[in-house]
């Protein structure tokens, strides 16, 4: 798994250079300087010295052969605003959507107003290729999405085969079915860890997991690509940071579990029943496979993947469980892992993270009990919703190609995913405490019950 680092990352067992930097031309007046390119999974972050009384910023990107030369035309793939950081000082942008191994030139210009200014000197770059080496047997798997070039969404039978492969190629990786669907699609999990995984649920719920659940919504897919190609990283990456999160974490990722409405790509089951309003009724074969699950492996920390039809809210909407049943002490803990973690690193590598509803998104889903963000909270989980935004906007106006569009969603939801498992390595202990203290609230039998409201 790839880390955003400032000077190099390990690539195919071979150190790369990450940073470029522009060269240094004769600058114009209120032309954007020191353009940075640094590389990560999927995504290129750029940075720049902001410009005096700039309102927003516009960055281009061309593709280029090995010789710099165009090999086609340039577009305006991104714009910075300061609303999308918590550090408006330090302007950066997460530039997604190319196909991941092509080489760019980018540059950026600051706009005041309508007034356009003069691009910055060009950097030039080449992204970092799909993770594995493609001579390696279990590192050279490869989804039907990535293959296709994201033209295509993995089937279900791709998933399977892909599911299988990865659970022979490496032992850190079992692959366990948790139910299957109305249709009698298999619900697979993949239970993670280093040198092994824990030897059985028992010793998975003795040990502390983080829990993925990427796929609810049918006709939500980005997080389940995503989510395949984590796996892969997880099994086979070596870097040192990889083998400190499985030593420490067994980590839990169910790719598909509407695998009926994934096929069918609609939002429901086959019944056509909202799986997200159904954690606490149960009504369902899928529901009531995911439910037991979790209480049987019993993950301190989770994440449950979606995305959101708003084009005007940030790259990432997400959100803690907010049910007012939930005890204060998780609902602080997930807030803290959005607002002191994700929004900061965010900022940082250049995603723009905020709370779901943001930009007139509205008061989505805040305090249903069946929603699985509520529903984990009150099962005393740490965790958030991600609503990987659907459509680019304004602020990533060249998505009207659907595989860009896919690749910046697949990517972003990939980055969060990454940062999840970073930061509950980073907070366990904090987490323990959390979890504690939520037992011993939900126990003690006192208190109000509140059947609707929500923590602001």
């Amino acid at each position: 798994m790839t880390r955003r680092l400032s000077v190099t990352v390990l690539v195919s067992g071979l150190i790369a250079s990450l940073l470029s930097t522009a060269p240094a031309f004769a600058q114009a007046p209120s032309q954007v300087t020191d353009v940075a390119v640094e590389q990560a999974d999927g995504f290129a972050t750029l940075s720049w010295d902001p410009v005096p009384g700039a309102s927003d910023y516009q960055i281009e990107r061309t593709p280029v052969g090995t010789d710099d030369v165009p090999t086609g035309p340039a577009a305006i793939v991104g714009v910075w605003r300061p609303n999308r950081t918590v550090t408006p000082g330090s302007p950066t942008f997460a530039d997604a959507g190319f196909n991941p191994g092509d080489r760019f030139q980018w540059r950026v210009r600051a706009r005041s107003g309508t007034t356009v200014h003069p691009y910055s000197a060009p950097v030039f770059d080449t992204t970092v290729p799909p993770w594995g080496d493609p001579s390696v047997p279990g590192e050279n798997l490869r989804t039907q999405w990535e293959l296709t070039q994201a033209a295509q969404f993995t089937s279900d039978v791709n998933e399977y085969e892909y599911t299988a492969a990865l659970d022979a190629a490496s032992d850190r990786v079992r692959v366990v079915e948790i139910g299957r669907t109305i249709q009698n699609r298999p619900i697979n999990m993949f239970v993670i860890g280093y040198p092994t995984p824990p030897r059985n649920v028992s010793a998975v719920a003795g040990s502390t997991a983080a829990l993925i659940n990427c796929n609810v919504h049918g006709n939500e897919p980005s997080s389940r690509e995503a989510c395949l190609i984590m796996a892969r990283e997880l099994a086979f990456a070596d870097d040192p940071r990889t083998l400190e999160i499985l030593t420490n974490t067994t980590v839990l990722i169910v790719p598909t579990i509407n695998g009926d409405g994934r096929a069918a790509n609609t939002r429901g089951n086959l019944t056509g029943q909202d799986l997200n309003r159904d954690y606490s009724l149960i009504r369902e074969p899928e529901t009531f496979a995911f439910v037991q699950m979790m209480r049987d492996y019993d993950p301190e920390a989770a994440f449950d993947g979606h995305e959101f039809g708003n084009n005007q809210a940030g790259d990432l909407p997400v959100l803690p469980p907010r049910h007012l049943n939930v005890a204060r002490s998780i609902f602080d803990q997930s807030r803290s892992m959005i607002e002191d973690w994700f929004y900061g690193h965010g900022s940082d590598d250049g995603w723009w993270y905020c709370p779901y509803g943001c930009q007139n998104g509205g008061a989505v889903g805040l305090s249903q009990e069946t929603i699985l963000r509520n529903l984990m909270g009150l099962k005393s989980v740490v965790g958030s919703l991600l609503e990987a935004r659907s459509a680019g906007g304004a602020t990533r106006p060249n998505e009207l190609n659907a595989p860009n569009n896919r690749r910046r969603k697949t990517y972003s939801a990939l980055y969060t995913y990454q940062q999840f498992l970073d930061y509950q390595l980073a907070n366990q202990a904090a987490i323990a405490q959390a979890i504690e203290e939520s037992i011993a609230f939900q126990t003690s039998n006192t208190g109000r019950i509140v059947f609707r409201g929500s923590y602001p």
